[in-house]
């Protein structure tokens, strides 16, 4: 079958999955934009919230601040493409947008338990970086590689990075070992995609 010109392939979880999309406007276009913004304003917020419950392990504190630095940076680019109108030409759809809103509505409700473990905290980071919100990213800001400086920033917050990361940081905090083995699947199912 061959892939309707509407449709974006998306990494989700290792899989590539497609997503009805649609061309739009400009006005449509920073409509769709500054909701992604917004998913990575709350992508930072989750970071922050795990910074402070964590805050009496400074490493541990220190290590989801850094997260939640590169979540703001993405939500920055994000916002450039939208002052400059650098804007892919095809969107994720409102069904998309919308999955996407409870996802994180979701990762909130259980980043807010107050009996939040570090091994939890890190199953809801694996989640939120293992999620298609990345790969949708990554299309969206696609417009800023005509710039060099831009485009190292954006390298330097891509998933591979963040799940990297993410596993060395479980490790050094003593996260399950079963929970090490899903991180590792995960980091290499992401070092073979983005090569």
């Amino acid at each position: 079958m061959i892939p309707s010109p509407h449709t974006l392939h998306f990494r989700d979880r290792g899989k590539h999955r497609a997503v009805r999309s649609r061309q739009v406007n400009v006005k449509d276009s920073e409509t769709i934009y500054r909701q992604f913004v917004q998913f990575e304003e709350r992508a930072a917020a989750l970071y922050l919230q795990m910074a402070s419950r964590f805050s009496q392990d400074p490493d541990l504190s220190s290590f989801w601040l850094d997260m939640a630095m590169q979540e703001k940076q993405h939500a920055g680019l994000l916002q450039f493409c939208v002052y400059e109108k650098l804007f892919a030409t095809q969107l994720p759809d409102e069904n998309e947008i919308r999955r996407l809103g409870t996802f994180f509505e979701s990762l909130e409700q259980q980043a807010r338990d107050p009996n939040l473990t570090v091994g939890q905290a890190f199953l809801i980071a694996m989640q939120l970086e293992t999620s298609e919100i990345n790969a949708i990213y990554c299309h969206l800001t696609a417009n800023l590689h005509r710039s060099l400086y831009l485009l190292r920033r954006k390298i330097a917050t891509d998933l591979p990075h963040h799940v990297d990361e993410l596993a060395t940081a479980a490790r050094k905090f003593g996260v399950r070992e079963d929970a090490l083995e899903q991180l590792d699947r995960v980091k290499e199912n992401c070092a073979a995609q983005w090569r």
